[in-house]
């Protein structure tokens, strides 16, 4: 007879329910978060909700396989990381653009209840902000975003693969360039 909790995992015993509430714990925590960082890195909306939620399908099986448990936010952005990087090298990202963010951003900007002359005024304060940080190189960029969402250093060394000091440097150095371009 079949295991009615296949779906949950092979390895643990039916009714065990522990990895099914540290990933719901980590879900609610993270996934806005997430979501935000793989924005960052340039992953369309559509594409970081799917990324998001594959970090989330390996993280439960990570932990049903008996998995390490400590950091599981750094090794969340870690799998998330590698998930952005390997889309944005695919062919289908190559041909396909992201959505344009000025029509995402009309829509929900009015449906908030925005008025015209703020809808402006934070247009052109985005534009102006995503144009430092695009020049920005892409490890500035990387840690300054990790950092932005609480990380310590150690972590988004862990994430990126760097060493802590070149992290703290990149955050440095990534400032530093932001407040003469802002």
């Amino acid at each position: 007879m079949p295991c009615m909790n296949a779906s949950v995992g092979e390895d643990a015993p039916p009714g065990d329910t522990a990895p099914d509430r540290v990933v719901l714990d980590q879900y609610h925590r993270e996934q806005a978060p997430l979501r935000r960082y793989l924005a960052f890195l340039g992953i369309n909306i559509d594409t970081a909700e799917e990324i998001v939620q594959e970090a989330f399908l390996r993280l439960h099986s990570h932990l049903r396989g008996g998995g390490d448990r400590t950091n599981l936010r750094a090794w969340l952005y870690r799998v998330a990381h590698n998930l952005a990087r390997n889309e944005q090298s695919s062919a289908h990202n190559r041909l396909c653009g992201p959505m344009d963010d000025e029509a995402l951003l009309r829509g929900a900007s009015i449906r908030n209840g925005y008025t015209p002359e703020s809808l402006f005024l934070n247009r052109e304060r985005d534009k102006k902000l995503k144009a430092a940080i695009g020049a920005l190189s892409a490890s500035q960029r990387e840690c300054l975003v990790l950092r932005a969402q609480g990380m310590k250093y150690r972590e988004i060394a862990a994430i990126l693969d760097l060493s802590i000091s070149a992290v703290g440097e990149n955050v440095q150095r990534g400032l530093e360039k932001l407040k003469g371009l802002l």
